[in-house]
């Protein structure tokens, strides 16, 4: 049995950040990762590692590794991401490997959101003013073939949505119930309330919820005081 959650241990002042994992074996199953970025922004990845199958050459850590290899520095172009991480698992993996992964770039200083789906269950980025958008697959998932695509979408975010990211066993209909009812709970909280309300005798329970606090002020400011400083000097 692997257990553990990972709370928002690197100070943001515009992202609050939190998940949880548990799965019924020690190196396959789901798993998450968080990835705060230098310019206040923040990547995503969560998937799924059969565990079924013989993959030995493929797991958890090394999927993990692999993942922040590839999405090093500030890469724009997940798509073409997507297209060499699926590559190097085919390579790599079995012949029945099948592994759906969700990754995604927040950038809350021009709020938006890129995102790659590679076959898993859809996020819900629920908006602050309720309304549900479901961030569908835009691929299949990774390793069945070396002439999959897959597409880079992109949605605008804003203070008070939250982005829930959920494992197949994770019912969508909890989630939505427990983000819905709670407004202004942090994502700690919204993690222990779904999984609270999720069935504990299935495997690989895992979830993950990022809520949007804010946009930095900071670059307004300096826009705000350089067009004065023109005025003034006109």
């Amino acid at each position: 049995m692997r257990t553990f959650s990972v709370p928002n241990t690197h100070w943001h002042p515009e992202l609050d950040y939190h998940a949880f994992c548990e799965c019924a074996y020690e190196n396959r199953g789901n798993f998450y990762d968080f990835v705060p970025q230098e310019s206040g922004g923040l990547k995503i990845s969560f998937g799924d590692v059969p565990s079924t199958g013989d993959v030995q050459s493929i797991n958890v850590p090394c999927l993990q590794a692999l993942i922040r290899g590839l999405t090093g520095g500030s890469r724009d172009d997940l798509a073409g991401l997507a297209r060499e991480l699926n590559g190097t698992l085919y390579l790599l993996g079995s012949q029945d490997l099948c592994i759906p992964w969700f990754h995604a770039r927040i950038d809350p200083v021009q709020r938006q959101m890129h995102y790659v789906n590679a076959g898993h269950e859809p996020p819900l980025l629920v908006r602050g003013n309720g309304s549900i958008e479901r961030l569908e697959r835009t691929g299949a998932a990774l390793g069945l073939s070396t002439r999959g695509v897959h597409r880079q979408e992109s949605t605008v975010i804003e203070p008070g949505d939250v982005l829930a990211i959920f494992s197949e066993a994770v019912s969508e209909k909890v989630v939505l119930d427990v983000v819905l009812h709670s407004p202004h709970a942090g994502s700690a909280e919204l993690t222990r309330r779904v999984l609270e309300d999720t069935y504990q005798a299935v495997d690989d329970r895992t979830f993950a919820a990022v809520r949007v606090l804010g946009a930095y002020r900071h670059p307004l400011m300096e826009d705000s005081v350089t067009e004065g400083m023109v005025l003034c000097a006109a």
